[in-house]
């Protein structure tokens, strides 16, 4: 499986890791492992997500439609996505194409324990979510 999701016992933090080429199909089972992390949050809480590229060799065009409709990038509850070894051209597609929103920070780094550190101390991880829609 080109995506896994772990939760990372030091927080509420969740750890993605994409390798390899992605497909729609893998997409879409990345929504069923990460469906009972979501369900098991406490209303009100937050969560912070490590998003590890470093092994992605690529994302096609057609599946950023459906990353912009993905938990990651979309869900309120996430407060702060560090970014691990996004290239330049990843890094300017993402933005490019709207990937990265305004809803949480996104935060890139060149290694998970950078990413973990920068993490921890981020600010976003105390604001409380927005219910005014």
């Amino acid at each position: 499986m080109p995506i896994t999701v772990e939760h990372l016992e030091s927080g509420p933090l969740l750890y993605y890791e994409f390798s390899g080429r992605i497909t729609l199909h893998d997409l879409e089972t990345l929504r069923e492992r990460e469906t009972p992390y979501f369900d098991a949050l406490r209303p009100g809480s937050r969560v912070a997500i490590v998003l590890d590229l470093t092994q992605l060799l690529t994302i096609p065009a057609e599946l950023f439609a459906p990353l912009q409709q993905s938990r990651v990038v979309s869900d309120e509850r996430v407060s702060v996505v560090g970014v691990v070894g996004a290239n330049p051209y990843l890094r300017a597609l993402a933005i490019s194409l709207g990937l990265i929103a305004a809803k949480h920070d996104f935060v890139f780094c060149q290694t998970r324990d950078e990413a973990l550190r920068r993490i921890a101390t981020h600010p976003a991880l105390l604001l409380p979510i927005n219910t005014n829609h």
